[in-house]
């Protein structure tokens, strides 16, 4: 039931109710295996429910076979359940040195798993707990502690909520009420500063199939969509196309594509921004790119790149799965850490493009100097899923951490623009070729998370830490 905490449900208190339920489950387990086995019961619900549409995008649009796209899809989701699993067993470690009181230990232990799961083989903190209180008085908190604070709130809050109904223990009500009250007063303050200048964005939605979207005899339909489209809203000073919305590589069509669309974008005194598969023939090197078109012309690479979906971690798996999974460009190189921002009339854009938006630390890198938030994606990989809402849902946790309005471009949905507190302003419909308009102001300035951010990993590990150092001294 967990994941109808989050998009596109967004049953927020869920997050809450159920991990208490889960410690009803297991306050009372005698031993370490037993509450280990539970956790990982849990987990496997959590994240075969909640990642579930890694089958559709690998079999589906992937053409895997069924039992490729299914192996992977339940390893993934195993090694995901691990985590939670983790988390009980040290807890129950720790019980059995400290009594009751480890209870109360149990919001750092989800801190630190969470933060775990971030960096693990590159991270995947898809469905952290945190997520699922974007639209909830707790999203009062993403500016000061970040996505990974507000799911330790949840699990403070379960807890809580379990000792209330097991004990009777009325005062804790306090807790409750006040995290939510909190929560609610810190959403009224303004951590950052308006731009006096803004900006009219358009957001192109091109709702190109996946299936279609890399064949050659398809590229001057798909060119032509996106142009009609366009062609209404020259008055915009930025209009944006989704994740490499032009098909083919940069040289291929530098000539015939990229020029005119720059010598448009000059003409009508605007700027044009677009995802493509950018060519170094020198080096034979292709990078999943954002180009700037206009009075200028700019770049920028993606620099965490999904494994197995645009690299491969280690060279001698790459003509196995080649054989089993048709992605197309799943070879790419990564962008340099340092890059200089794309800056349209004096505002400047932290630009990511599709899964670096569900990682702070990638958004981060161009605070402060990025006024506004813009991520590109391809959500068509998902289908008619659960993820696409997911995902936007991802983006507006971004927003609410780094106070900036977040520009979220996609191919077949959701498009949306969302303000500088998570909220969404506009929205396309799914698989719908439209565009959507709206001004928008650039911040400038940061958040407390800024900061925070640089701690969490000393925050992650030093409960496991001192646990054990003193568990040992006392065993000793």
């Amino acid at each position: 039931m967990l994941p109808l905490a989050f998009a596109p449900w967004s049953i927020w208190p869920l997050a809450i109710l159920i991990p208490a339920l889960l410690l009803s489950l297991i306050q009372s387990s005698l031993s370490l295996r037993v509450v280990f086995f539970v956790g990982l019961a849990f987990g496997l619900g959590y994240f075969g429910f909640g990642v579930y549409w890694i089958y559709n995008s690998l079999h589906d649009f992937g053409m895997a076979p069924p039992a490729v796209a299914g192996g992977i899809t339940g390893l993934l989701v195993i090694v995901l359940a691990l985590f939670p699993a983790l988390v009980f067993a040290f807890w129950y470690y720790s019980k059995q040195s400290f009594g009751e009181i480890s209870l109360w230990l149990l919001p750092l232990y989800w801190f630190g798993m969470e933060w775990l799961k971030g960096w693990f083989a590159t991270g995947l903190p898809w469905l952290s707990l945190g997520y699922s209180q974007s639209g909830s008085p707790l999203a009062g908190f993403a500016p000061l502690v970040g996505v990974y604070g507000i799911g330790a709130l949840c699990m403070l809050m379960a807890v809580a909520l379990f000792l209330l109904l097991r004990d009777k223990r009325y005062p804790l009500l306090a807790v409750l009420l006040l995290i939510p009250l909190a929560g609610w007063l810190l959403q009224q303050i303004e951590w950052t500063e308006a731009q006096q200048q803004s900006l009219k964005v358009t957001m192109v939605q091109g709702n190109i199939p996946q299936e279609v979207k890399w064949r050659y005899d398809q590229r001057q339909n798909i060119f032509n969509t996106y142009w009609r489209e366009t062609n209404q809203h020259w008055d915009s000073d930025l209009i944006v196309w989704p994740e490499t919305a032009l098909p083919g590589q940069s040289d291929q069509i530098e000539q015939s594509v990229l020029q005119p669309m720059q010598q448009a974008a000059l003409e009508n005194n605007t700027t044009l921004m677009t995802g493509l598969v950018v060519s170094d023939s020198e080096t034979e090197r292709y990078y999943n790119s954002v180009v700037m078109l206009g009075s200028e012309r700019g770049y920028y690479h993606k620099r965490h790149l999904v494994m197995f979906g645009e690299y491969y971690p280690m060279r001698w798996l790459l003509d196995l799965f080649r054989g089993l999974i048709s992605i197309p460009y799943s070879d790419l190189t990564a962008g340099p850490r340092e890059q200089e921002l794309l800056r349209v009339d004096g505002s400047a854009l932290g630009v990511s493009i599709c899964f670096e938006d569900v990682f702070s630390r990638d958004v981060l890198l161009d605070l402060p100097e990025a006024n506004l938030l813009l991520n590109v994606s391809n959500d068509a990989w998902f289908g008619n899923s659960s993820a696409p809402h997911q995902h936007l849902q991802i983006a507006q946790m971004r927003a609410l951490e780094t106070e900036r309005v977040m520009i979220r471009s996609t191919n077949t949905g959701v498009s949306a623009f969302i303000d500088h507190k998570g909220r969404v302003m506009a929205q396309t419909r799914q698989f719908a070729t439209e565009s959507i308009t709206e001004v928008l102001q650039g911040r400038s300035g940061v958040t407390p998370f800024y900061y925070f951010a640089r701690l969490q990993g000393w925050l992650a590990i030093l409960p496991f830490a001192v646990v054990l150092l003193l568990s040992r001294r006392k065993a000793g």
